[in-house]
């Protein structure tokens, strides 16, 4: 090299330094402010997780609040509670009907952190509850076993009104410890009448515990909850946590909500929040080097660029020094592989085609699509036809049979080498003169989405689909040795509660027989003895309710009240039945809102409706309040709706992740967990995992698919994880399922 190429390669080199110092002193400035965001953002998604789980313990408040408020409304509990002695005429049948009364509470009882509740009776001196009633002291000790010298202190604590709405430790009456609280609440608080008496919740420890499941205490840590009298209302500690002082968390000076303090030789983090129900101060506190845990890794990656800049600063000049001719070689590889992933791409749309079709027909038929918008654009694209037409749905089962069918001497061999689907798909669109829809996901069963003139009566319709129908059977039968029967469900205009008729096929076919191959929903007789409520009703009143659909939950009571009081005329006792059911669906939905200024006086008014007389119209007005509340959250529904459809679509893809669909959705995935638990009431693993096992379970019970490809299907990397994950959810192996079904 001569000395013109030497001194240019110098300053080359000493020009690239500088460069390099300069990128070097960027990227520690980046370092510190990127550690200050992380540390900033995992501070605020603890802050985050602990304001949720105060809300969830906010809400069994308020649950326990209505709780009360249902009871003083009870004629039968205030008038056993204003009854001086047990020798008062009808004292114990008054009893008898009162405790009866509290099983309707039993469901509200299930969803709260509690072991049990009873009503303390201050002035018979008795406790009642849905399953017993007895004396006070029989109930202390027969019932609890609790320590007998220290009844009159137990019974002190409940007349005692400084108690009430407080955490009260039960371990001092027990001669044992469980870590229970009791919670009491005074009835008069809920009435004009006078109720001298109290509702006492028994909180479990372990069950309270498992609404802060989501805080992380890394073994020292703790949360220390205190009233608004800065008392101790309970502490939830990490396995190793040590002493706490209530009086540092409180003197501690905060910003944002945080603060930090000093315990023995550990840093530790308080995290601060308050609750806007009964003003408890929360204390989360967690060790500071074990919570900024992940801040490790971005130190390892800021290493690892000193070292690859070091390197590279050796290596670029001979690197720069190549042909340009790499440069251009290498973008057209990469213009060629573009190319090539585009046909790919397009390719693998067009094999998509067949299933986005499938999957907007089963969404018309199974009630899916709940605004009218998504039913157009389903419509548009299925290219199906709705003016001046009418629907219903023939719901179809195939059996083939395996042996020689003999017809007029000559003998006919089944089943065809063909393909049974494709072949039956064939026969129905030569058989049905009226442009039909098919919805198949086995070779048995066939959902047939068919049409025909508005201004045509319906019996002339069903008619014409019995003849076509009748050709089609007698074809299959005589040509490839295949029975069909068949159940037909109501005409109706309109694509919209297609659902309806869908059901009443699926329930129509049970119906046929060998001389009977085709049954009319409208022929079934129906029974007097139990009432029309399936759940698949209940999921799509719960459906349409939370995204807002008034016409579609009308189109459901309509459904209920004709089913229910005019083809069956139901008792009233069933009709009670049928009423607790549609409430307890409608409770849930309710406790799914949360209460903010905006809708905290529609949601009393809703719960005032609770109360009161139950009716089918009573039902169709809280239903109908609840449209509009949860239609005012569309925007969070239907981003959570439109990640549930992503997650459906994709679930075999073994890389989809919490980061995947947060880069899908361009949002972050603390917010994406938070919003997806606040919604379904399940995290996203959770989820993800059971779509994966309903789809392998299904595949086991109606494909033919080898088991040991079956986890590819499920969106598994390996079939061991996949066989982990099946026998956990279904207590045996897959290939133990299929033999037990086989059987």
């Amino acid at each position: 090299m001569d000395i013109k190429n030497t001194k240019f390669l110098r300053r080359f080199v000493i020009s690239y330094s500088a460069l390099l110092i300069i990128i070097l002193i960027m990227g520690v400035y980046l370092y510190g402010i990127s550690i200050k965001n992380v540390s900033s953002g995992i501070r605020t998604q603890n802050k985050l997780v602990l304001e949720k789980a105060i809300h969830d313990i906010d809400v069994n408040f308020a649950t326990m609040e209505v709780l009360a408020g249902q009871v003083v409304t009870n004629s039968n509990i205030v008038r056993l509670a204003n009854m001086e002695y047990d020798t008062e005429n009808d004292f114990y049948l008054m009893a008898y009907h009162a405790r009866s009364d509290l099983s309707v509470y039993i469901f509200t009882e299930s969803i709260l952190p509690t072991s049990t509740y009873f009503i303390y009776l201050k002035k018979p001196g008795y406790i009642l509850s849905f399953s017993q009633f007895q004396n006070a002291r029989l109930y202390y000790i027969g019932k609890q076993k609790y320590l007998q010298n220290k009844y009159e202190a137990w019974l002190d604590m409940m007349n005692d009104e400084s108690l009430f709405r407080q955490f009260v430790p039960l371990d001092p009456y027990k001669n044992y410890s469980d870590s229970a609280y009791l919670y009491i609440l005074p009835l008069d608080d809920y009435s004009i009448k006078n109720v001298p008496a109290t509702i006492c919740f028994e909180i479990d420890y372990k069950r309270l515990s498992e609404l802060f499941i989501e805080l992380n205490f890394f073994d020292t840590g703790y949360l220390h909850v205190t009233d608004s009298h800065s008392d101790t209302v309970f502490t939830i500690k990490g396995d190793e946590a040590g002493d706490i002082n209530a009086a540092t968390l409180s003197g501690l000076s905060y910003r944002n909500s945080f603060s930090e303090y000093t315990a023995g030789d550990q840093q530790m983090f308080v995290t601060h929040a308050a609750s806007g129900y009964n003003q408890w101060d929360y204390y989360l506190v967690q060790p500071v080097d074990a919570s900024l845990y992940s801040l490790k890794q971005y130190r390892n990656i800021f290493i690892l660029i000193i070292f690859l800049a070091l390197v590279i600063e050796f290596i670029m000049i001979f690197i720069l020094s190549k042909s340009n001719v790499r440069p251009i070689i290498q973008l057209g590889n990469e213009l060629q592989d573009t190319l090539t992933r585009q046909k790919t791409l397009q390719k693998i749309a067009e094999q998509q085609i067949p299933v986005i079709r499938y999957s907007y027909l089963a969404k018309i038929m199974q009630g899916d699509i709940s605004t009218q918008e998504e039913l157009e654009y389903a419509r548009h694209y299925l290219n199906i036809t709705t003016k001046n037409r009418k629907f219903s749905v023939l719901y179809m089962i195939a059996y083939v049979n395996q042996f020689e069918l003999y017809v007029e001497n000559s003998a006919v061999i089944g089943p065809d080498a063909m393909n049974h689907k494709e072949l039956i798909q064939g026969a129905v669109e030569q058989f049905f003169r009226e442009p039909v829809y098919i919805l198949s996901s086995n070779e048995r069963e066939y959902s047939l989405l068919i049409s025909s003139p508005e201004q045509e009566p319906s019996e002339v319709s069903t008619a014409n689909v019995k003849i076509s129908f009748t050709a089609l059977h007698e074809y299959l039968m005589s040509n490839h040795s295949i029975w069909i029967f068949a159940g037909l469900g109501d005409w109706n205009i309109g694509l919209m509660i297609t659902w309806k008729s869908y059901q009443q096929a699926s329930q129509a076919v049970s119906y046929t027989t060998e001389k009977h191959i085709l049954g009319c929903y409208t022929d079934i007789k129906h029974e007097t003895n139990g009432f029309y409520y399936p759940i698949e009703l209940t999921r799509q009143l719960t459906n349409f309710i939370t995204t807002g659909n008034k016409s579609q939950v009308l189109v459901i009571f309509e459904i209920l009240r004709h089913e229910n009081l005019e083809v069956r005329s139901l008792p009233i006792n069933i009709m009670k039945y049928l009423l607790s059911d549609i409430r307890n669906t409608l409770y849930k939905i309710r406790f799914t809102l949360k209460s903010t200024e905006k809708n905290e006086g529609d949601l009393k008014a809703i719960d005032s409706l609770f109360d009161q007389h139950m009716s089918l119209k009573l039902f169709e007005d809280i239903s109908i309040r609840l449209c509009g509340l949860f239609d005012t959250n569309s925007c969070s529904n239907k981003l959570i709706a439109n990640i549930r459809k992503y997650i459906n679509d994709n679930y075999k893809d073994p890389s989809l992740c919490l980061t995947k669909i947060s880069d899908e959705f361009s949002i972050s995935e603390s917010y994406f967990s938070y919003l997806f638990k606040e919604e379904l009431g399940e995290n996203f693993s959770s989820y993800l995992e059971r779509i994966r096992m309903e789809q392998s379970l299904h595949l086991l019970k109606e494909a033919d698919i080898n088991v040991s490809l079956l986890y590819k299907e499920a969106g598994y990397n390996n079939p061991n994880s996949f066989r982990r994950a099946f026998k956990k959810t279904y207590g045996m192996s897959p290939k133990n399922f299929r033999s037990a079904s086989e059987r």
